[in-house]
């Protein structure tokens, strides 16, 4: 009996192996024909799939990712329902902005009339920019695309690029621990067509030296401009440091933290004095975001970053990564100077103005403010060893830098986005 139960469990086996390896059993409900991916730089990467389905099919979709941290979307793709599929779809601006050297996780999804659904395996395709042979270089985390120049040019950016970054990943205690790119372009007009679409307007009233255009990419003009890659690499940092659940950091701490790691703050440090001198500053209230008046750049950055600086020579290097630290873990931005510096913005501001020879600003509907323990003002309000003006004047911009003689024209990128 059991040498009988063991050969009929053998024979069911081999019948079942059978029957699995049979065409019949094999045939799937939906076979493949093509899949491809076409790089349509600048519009984006377009993907085409054709199929036959036993089941007429009544939807396709594209599900994709970008990496190596965006956030799964699907996207429908119109075809006409049948066993017949033919569907194309192109991933790209206006509603996605594809940065050079993206890679796109990707895989399709039909579904039938029957309440199935089919996917194709997921693949992995790369965005880039065609145009120009494009040479390599790696270091500490940071891989420099570029074309023109001499190697021992792009060996240098490249050593200052990964200097950049651990410098900044030392002030405020975070690890970037994804790869970084930066593709260097020999002039504006190379980069303008990998930049965001801007309108022609704003073409006309500025030239961007370099921005930063993803979480892990950022594209510069020129072999010469380092403190353009240092400030835009910065912002790599400042996002990994303190970009919490409710959005970004205020605009004064991010863009203010970014001209702090620049060599020469150039016109941002000569505005800020003037204001200075005129005690017309910014409210602290209006710079938690970019500004609406283009005339106002300047000040802007300049303010940004004279705070930063007070901020860092007054209370140290340990409490301003605490700040981003807590800005990631959701705080407001009163809230988190609170909880770090024991002041809210109103106090701070009021302290930081006394630092600077001037009076508190009194604010609309309050008395003068009482209550507040004062801590120690900085005693070096700039920071020093400041080379100068920059040879050309330039702005950052929103993320951008950007370069041009009519700095009353600026249009912030922001905002162009919408």
């Amino acid at each position: 009996m059991r040498a009988w139960a063991v050969a009929l469990c053998l024979a069911v086996a081999a019948i079942l192996s059978l029957a699995a390896l049979s065409p019949a059993a094999a045939q799937p409900a939906v076979q493949v024909g093509t899949q491809t991916v076409e790089n349509a730089f600048p519009r984006g990467l377009r993907f085409h799939l054709t199929a036959t389905s036993e089941v007429p099919v009544q939807r396709v979709l594209l599900h994709y990712r970008l990496l190596p941290k965006g956030v799964a979307a699907a996207a429908g793709v119109q075809v006409e329902p049948g066993t017949q599929v033919d569907a194309t779809y192109e991933l790209g601006w206006p509603q996605t902005y594809l940065a050079p050297g993206t890679a796109v996780e990707y895989r399709w999804e039909l579904r039938d009339a029957q309440g199935g659904s089919f996917f194709t395996p997921a693949q992995t395709a790369t965005y880039s920019d065609p145009r120009f042979p494009f040479r390599t270089l790696e270091e500490g985390g940071v891989t420099l695309y570029w074309y023109a120049g001499s190697e021992q040019q792009a060996r240098r950016l490249l050593q200052a690029a990964a200097d950049a970054l651990a410098r900044a990943e030392a002030l405020l205690r975070a690890d970037v621990d994804f790869p970084v790119k930066v593709w260097v372009y020999a002039d504006p007009d190379d980069m303008r067509p990998a930049l965001v679409p801007r309108s022609e307007a704003f073409d006309r009233a500025v030239i961007t030296a370099g921005e930063k255009v993803s979480d892990d990419t950022v594209l510069m003009a020129g072999m010469g401009a380092v403190d353009t890659l240092r400030h835009e690499l910065t912002h790599i940092v400042t996002a990994v440091a303190g970009r919490g659940p409710f959005g970004d950091l205020p605009a004064w701490l991010d863009e203010g933290t970014a001209v702090y790691f620049q060599e020469s703050q150039g016109a941002f440090r000569l505005a800020f004095q003037e204001a200075v001198r005129r005690d017309a500053l910014l409210p602290l209230t209006a710079i938690g975001s970019y500004p609406g008046d283009p005339s106002k750049v300047n000040l802007f950055y300049g303010q940004s970053w004279a705070l930063v600086s007070y901020l860092i020579d007054t209370y140290g290097e340990e409490r301003f990564a605490q700040l981003f630290a807590t800005f990631k873990r959701g705080a407001t931005i009163d809230g988190a100077l609170r909880a770090v510096y024991g002041l809210g913005l109103y106090d701070l501001e009021d302290q930081w103005r006394q630092s600077l020879g001037l009076g508190p600003v009194p604010r609309p509907g309050t008395g003068p403010r009482a209550g507040a323990t004062p801590l120690p003002p900085s005693a070096t309000p700039l920071p020093v060893g400041d080379r100068g003006p920059n040879p050309l004047p330039w702005a950052a911009v929103g993320g951008a830098v950007v370069v041009g003689a009519a700095a009353a024209l600026l249009v912030y990128r922001r905002l162009v986005r919408g």
